[in-house]
């Protein structure tokens, strides 16, 4: 398969309040898409930590070049995902044997990953190589009046698809400083968060 740059998308598997399936979060990214902001997008669901580990380890590091966007759209908690009600979350320090991330960006479309401070974010970046790393450090709702995160992430994907992840230079990090900057000054109850790789010349 041939690599390009791409959003990947895993997307857990989650019931409503009412017993169905939650809306998906494809069609925020065909629009991203369609708007001309990223060329090619991958859209997964995923309910098991094993099939999430198959997902990472073969389709992630075989088929998304440098510049892409990993991007877990599931429930979450402090440095934890969920794929599925019920199930038992899956760790970052777990998911990060399984992904190489270098001169990409890692962003967590679920609650509170950022809740519990950046210890542990942080070496996800340092170990997977990736370029920055996103996330809230609260609960925050898809059309949620306070704290939309559909408006949110539609903002920062169409930002981020500007900046050259790959280019290890002064102005990569000043760029998603800027981002994380202008995300938090519009959307300051979604306590949105970002590491960025520091510039070493």
């Amino acid at each position: 398969m041939e690599r390009e740059q791409r959003i990947y998308c895993i997307e857990g598997v989650h019931d409503s309040d009412e017993g169905q399936l939650e809306p998906t979060v494809e069609p925020m990214l065909t629009l991203l898409q369609k708007l001309g902001y990223w060329d090619h997008f991958l859209h997964r669901t995923c309910a098991t930590m094993r099939e999430l580990e198959y997902r990472l380890s073969t389709e992630w590091n075989d088929s998304c070049e440098k510049g892409s966007v990993l991007y877990f759209c599931t429930h979450g908690a402090t440095d934890q995902i969920w794929l599925q009600d019920g199930d038992q979350p899956v760790g970052v320090g777990t998911m990060k044997e399984w992904i190489d991330c270098e001169g990409c960006h890692i962003h967590f479309g679920g609650c509170d990953t950022f809740s519990g401070g950046q210890h542990n974010l942080k070496d996800l970046m340092s170990y997977t190589g990736a370029t920055s790393v996103s996330g809230y450090a609260t609960d925050v709702g898809w059309l949620d009046r306070s704290a939309p995160a559909v408006a949110l992430e539609l903002l920062f994907f169409g930002l981020l698809s500007e900046v050259n992840l790959t280019r290890n230079n002064k102005s990569r990090s000043e760029r998603l400083r800027q981002i994380r900057n202008k995300i938090t000054s519009q959307f300051p109850d979604c306590k949105f968060e970002m590491l960025v790789r520091r510039y070493r010349s």
